[in-house]
C-alpha cells in the first residue's frame, strides 16, 4: 500500500491528528500553530480521503484500517505508543488504536462509533444528504460559498458558526467531501452494523470531548459510554459543533494538549 499523505509541524513529542469521515487533514488547520508550539504534530489523510488514494482490491474493515495505520506510523518513524487526537471517525480510530496498544493517550473529539446497534439511520441520512449537496456544487464551490447564508446552510451540521470558516477552506472541504465518496460509501456500509466495542481494558488516558452544539451525534443514539474504560474523562466544548476546530481553536488546542500531556 502507498504511503498515506501527511503533513508535519513543530518539534517535541509526537502528536498524531486523525480527521473525520468525509474530511481531510485540512480540518486541523485552525489549531496547528498552537499545537506545534509544544509538539511535533503529524496529520494524516486516511485512504480515499484528500491526497491519499484508496488501494485497489481492498475491502474496508476497521481491522484493515488499524493495521494500515500501524504500518504508516512505523514507515514514518513514529514510535508507538504515541499520543493521538481524532475527530469523528478519527476519534473512533484513535480509540481503536488505544485498544491495540498503539496510543500513549487519546483525545477523541465527537468520536463516531459510540453506538450500540450500528450507525443511527439519521446520521447516515445526513452524510448521504451532504454527498448530494457536494455533487450539486461541483466546479463552483468557491462562488457559491462566498455567501455567508449558503456557507451557514452547507456547514451548519458540523460547525456552530460556519461563517468562521474561510471561503477557500470551505470550498476545499466541500470539494474533498465530494471526491471521497468512493472510500466513504464502504465505510458507511460497515458502520451501519459495527461500532466501537471492547475498550474496558484500555489503560491509557482517554479524553472524550463532546460539543455543546453537536448536531451529528445525538445523545440518545450515538454517545454510548458502556464500551469505554471507567477512567475515561468526559468533557464538553461549549459553543462548538461536530468539527469544533473552526468554532473554538484555542479551546480545542488546549483540550488536546491537556489530554495528551
Amino acid at each position: 500500500m502507498s504511503d498515506w499523505y501527511r503533513t508535519e509541524w513543530g518539534s517535541g513529542r509526537t502528536l498524531v491528528l486523525l480527521h473525520g469521515g468525509g474530511a481531510t487533514s485540512r480540518t486541523w488547520t485552525p489549531v496547528l500553530d498552537q499545537l506545534a508550539m509544544q509538539r511535533h504534530v503529524v496529520a494524516f489523510d486516511f485512504p480515499g480521503f484528500g491526497r491519499t488514494p484508496f488501494p485497489d482490491n481492498v475491502e474496508f474493515t476497521m481491522d484493515w484500517l488499524l493495521g494500515a495505520f500501524a504500518d504508516q506510523l512505523a514507515d514514518a518513524g513514529i514510535r508507538t505508543p504515541v499520543d493521538i487526537a481524532g475527530n469523528s471517525m478519527g476519534g473512533w480510530v484513535a480509540l481503536e488504536a488505544a485498544k491495540r496498544g498503539l496510543a500513549r493517550s487519546v483525545v477523541a473529539l465527537g468520536p463516531a462509533g459510540l453506538w450500540r446497534n450500528g450507525m443511527p439511520p439519521l446520521l447516515r441520512a445526513k452524510f448521504r444528504a451532504g454527498l448530494v449537496g457536494a455533487r450539486l456544487a461541483r466546479g463552483r464551490e468557491a462562488a457559491v460559498l462566498r455567501s455567508k447564508v449558503i456557507r451557514t446552510v452547507a456547514f451548519s451540521q458540523i460547525a456552530r458558526q460556519p461563517s468562521r470558516i474561510p471561503v477557500a477552506d470551505a470550498a476545499g472541504m466541500l470539494r474533498e467531501f465530494d471526491l471521497c465518496r468512493t472510500a466513504f460509501e464502504p465505510i458507511l456500509r460497515v458502520a451501519k452494523t459495527v461500532g466501537f466495542t471492547g475498550g474496558h481494558a484500555i489503560t491509557t488516558p482517554i479524553t472524550v470531548a463532546y460539543n455543546s452544539s453537536e448536531r451529528m451525534l445525538q445523545l440518545r443514539t450515538a454517545r454510548d459510554r458502556s464500551e469505554l474504560p471507567a477512567h475515561t474523562r468526559w468533557v464538553e466544548l461549549p459553543g462548538c459543533g461536530h468539527v469544533p476546530m473552526w468554532d473554538a481553536p484555542d479551546l480545542v488546542a488546549d483540550t488536546i494538549l491537556l489530554g495528551t500531556q
